[in-house]
């Protein structure tokens, strides 16, 4: 690849994303935002049936937190940049108390061979973890998780909280995580 179709964040390269109708802008979409969604914002699109199996494993302990990955993919269009988020791998062999989760290294293995299978080559665009009964945030050992492991302008968190129904994104935004907003895609009919 040339030089111009990377762009840089820090001292990475990273492959500038393909060009992609964003959904919001494609009529075959029914698309529906969710939360405050800023104008410069990372664009996330979570699939209905995907978000279906993350909520079902996060109701399946709710006495301790549980986690996994988000592989998809991540796009353009007309200079912005946006991800897809096109499945759900649970984790397996993780640490985990009724507030604490981290992967170790049998639970990527697994995730890793479980991507290959179901997902191929696809990046994974982001993380996901429970606090049940705490709240949607990211702790001290969330923000090292997602500084060391998930630490591109494409990559996001997810946190559920399966005790209060509630869930919420964070995305790098300049430099930072913030909290964001989504785009919830409908399943077709």
């Amino acid at each position: 690849m040339e030089s111009s179709e990377f762009i840089h964040a820090g001292d990475l390269e990273i492959a500038v994303p393909p060009e992609k109708l964003i959904p919001t802008e494609d009529p075959v979409q029914r698309v529906e935002p969710m939360g405050t969604i800023r104008s410069d914002d990372l664009h996330i699109f979570l699939r209905e049936n995907t978000l279906r199996e993350i909520v079902a494993h996060a109701k399946s302990n709710p006495r301790c937190e549980l986690g996994g990955v988000l592989p998809g993919s991540f796009y353009q269009w007309r200079g912005r940049l946006w991800i897809e988020i096109d499945g759900y791998i649970r984790a397996e062999h993780y640490v985990h108390t009724a507030a604490s989760f981290r992967f170790t290294a049998d639970s990527w293995s697994g995730i890793l061979k479980e991507k290959l299978r179901r997902f191929e080559d696809k990046p994974l665009v982001g993380w996901q973890h429970t606090h049940p009964g705490y709240g949607v945030f990211l702790s001290g050992l969330d923000m090292f998780i997602q500084e060391h492991f998930f630490n591109l302008p494409h990559q996001v968190a997810l946190v559920v909280d399966p005790k209060a129904d509630t869930l919420g994104f964070f995305q790098w935004k300049r430099g930072r995580v913030t909290s964001c907003g989504f785009f919830f895609v409908l399943d077709r009919d």
